[in-house]
């Protein structure tokens, strides 16, 4: 006999999260039948078998083995709700359940994540389950989002490490530091004709926590909390005052593997430190897919699929996002002019950033904006030990 009682074996197994389904089919009498289950699982790709365990003593298996055909849903974050409606009792579940039904006649349901339909190719009895093995005859993806989760008796989400919470810590102190410079940003705001916005590091993210116009500017503004990955090239001046961890792991997740691109990044670290400011350029075509990509970056709603591939069409930017030193005979087109707030400690506490820039400057005008916006930055680091 087993040296535990059913709470133990339930306490252990319920450290272990499960992803959430819906099983339907169409009942003998025509009407639609679903049954939660946490137990689906892949079995096999040759052939493509997939498996559920409902309870021996399920009345609504009783129904769904009846069925020629079954559908896996697979369940949404959002959809908690419609998740504890079909694991009660309610006699009414499918009441305001919008469905379709799949290709053989089994229930899709209305925004799931995912859907899998499969015929019944075995049911064997174990202990007090059965494991129901299904063949899948078809399946598609409705949206790439995360899923419900359970866990210790609880539903949940999939959360990226990279993910802000709206009202994380860091997220709060760092938005509380911007509020204290603001009116010194946007004095220079005001005296540069630009728009400014401050960043601060949170994670392995540069998060948006104040953005000041003085002037009116038809470029898509970030919104607070947005959030600019730490991966090159972005962030250049947060970096250049970091540990060697940080650098490698910045080059990392930039893609950049070959050394003597990594020494050429090192050597741009160190003069952009000893600058004080940096500049990027990108290509006023190219704003409006950066923006759009940063957006989608920020919401967190995201697989890790997806999230992988954002990250790719980041990467891609580094072919056009340049930065380095500015001649002050020569012309460019600036996109951004940033410069740190340094802390107490030696570290950035905070970016400040210059956007809106005329998309063609001189070298001396750059190297006069550059002027400024250190000063500020400066005035900034002292108002803050204050």
């Amino acid at each position: 006999m087993p040296e535990f009682n059913d709470t133990t074996f339930r306490a252990v197994l319920g450290h272990y999260p499960t992803g959430v389904a819906l099983v339907t089919a169409i009942g003998s009498d025509g009407s639609p039948v679903g049954m939660i289950v946490g137990s689906f699982t892949s079995v096999s790709m040759d052939p493509p078998l997939v498996a559920y365990l409902p309870t021996t003593g399920s009345r609504i298996f009783a129904k769904l083995r009846e069925a020629e055909t079954f559908c896996i849903n697979v369940l949404s974050a959002q959809q908690e709700v419609t998740c504890r409606k079909f694991a009660s009792r309610a006699e009414d579940k499918w009441d305001g359940v919008a469905w379709e039904l799949s290709p053989g006649g089994a229930p899709i349901i209305e925004g799931v994540l995912a859907w899998i339909e499969c015929t019944t190719d075995s049911i064997t009895e174990a202990g007090d389950h059965y494991l129901v093995v299904g063949r899948v005859r078809c399946l598609d993806i409705h949206r790439p989002a995360t899923p419900l989760l359970f866990f210790q008796g609880a539903y949940g989400r999939f959360t990226m490490s990279s993910v802000i919470a709206p009202s994380s810590p860091e997220l709060v102190a760092a938005t509380r530091l911007a509020e204290r410079v603001r009116d010194r940003v946007e004095t220079l705001s005001g005296q540069l004709g630009v728009v400014c916005d401050i960043l601060a590091p949170i994670g392995c993210d540069l998060a948006y926590v104040g953005v000041v116009a003085s002037v009116t500017d038809t470029r898509p503004e970030p919104v607070l909390g947005w959030r600019i990955p730490l991966m090159t090239p972005f962030g250049e001046q947060y970096i250049a005052y970091a540990h060697e961890t940080a650098i490698d792991r910045w080059m990392d997740r930039g893609g950049v593997v070959e050394d003597t691109e990594r020494s050429l990044l090192r050597d741009q670290l160190e003069a952009a430190r000893a600058r004080g400011w940096s500049m990027s350029k990108l290509p006023p075509s190219r704003e409006g897919s950066f923006v759009e990509i940063m957006r989608e970056y920020a919401n967190g709603d995201l697989t890790p699929a997806r999230e992988r591939e954002l990250r790719r069409l980041i990467e891609e930017f580094r072919l056009d996002y340049e930065t380095g030193d500015v001649d002050e005979d020569a012309h460019y087109a600036p996109f951004t002019l940033a410069a740190p707030v340094i802390g107490p400690d030696g570290a950035p506490v905070l970016v400040v950033r210059l956007i809106g820039l005329p998309e063609s400057a001189s070298g001396s005008q750059i190297h006069a904006w550059a002027k400024e916006l250190t000063t500020c930055t400066t005035e900034l680091a002292g108002i803050l030990t204050a």
